[in-house]
């Protein structure tokens, strides 16, 4: 767990879990929101780059993607 750069990785998997399930309810407007401030807030406290920010932009991608199936 990585305490010294704002968010813990536990914060943000919480918060993936959270986004996943919005998802998974069929709430993409929510999800989508979820992981988009999740990603801005990783990048704010860790660094533009990194890996956990990625990870919730391509979730937003996904939720997007989704929709058009």
């Amino acid at each position: 767990m990585n305490t010294n750069q704002g968010l813990s990785d536990a914060d943000i998997e919480a918060r993936m879990a959270a986004a996943a399930s919005a998802h998974a309810a069929g709430r993409h407007r929510d999800a989508t929101h979820l992981y988009d401030q999740l990603a801005r807030d990783i990048q704010r406290s860790r660094g533009q780059f990194d890996p956990h920010a990625l990870d919730a932009f391509e979730a937003v991608a996904r939720v997007i993607a989704s929709l058009g199936k």
